[in-house]
């Protein structure tokens, strides 16, 4: 199923917003929040979501992947063009065909 990001908008507080994913004729709401960390005199932006975005989207990374990008440009004070087309959202049975074979090293 063709999955988009429709709309983003920050929520009461300034690091926290609201992500509307479409995915076939389904509508989904998902709360984003970041944070910062420094490491090494380096602040780094950190993007949580919430658990029902990780649920649905867990044989998906190709999916969370992209609206992680998204909701990252955001913070960041850019506009992303939306909606924007992320991904198929496929089955556990569809994700398990495109996993590459793990390798033990000797």
């Amino acid at each position: 199923m063709k999955t988009q990001v429709l709309k983003i908008q920050l929520n009461n507080d300034a690091n926290s917003l609201s992500t509307y994913v479409l995915i076939g004729n389904d509508k989904h709401e998902f709360t984003f929040s970041r944070k910062f960390n420094t490491i090494a005199n380096k602040q780094l932006q950190v993007i949580n979501h919430d658990k029902s975005f990780g649920d649905i989207f867990k044989y998906n990374h190709h999916i969370i992947n992209e609206v992680i990008n998204i909701v990252r440009k955001f913070f960041q004070g850019e506009n992303p063009t939306l909606p924007q087309y992320v991904g198929d959202f496929g089955t556990p049975e569809d994700a398990l065909k495109l996993q590459k074979p793990f390798y033990k090293l000797p």
